[in-house]
């Protein structure tokens, strides 16, 4: 399944230093990855 920028659990692993799955733009450490 593609990774639907709403639902975090579609995701699957994301590096800590690729941009954020959520489109924000920031990294996904910065971003979603603290949650």
């Amino acid at each position: 399944p593609a990774r639907d920028p709403a639902d975090p659990s579609t995701w699957g692993k994301v590096g800590r230093n690729e941009p954020c799955p959520c489109g924000s733009g920031r990294k996904y450490k910065a971003c979603h990855g603290r949650i």
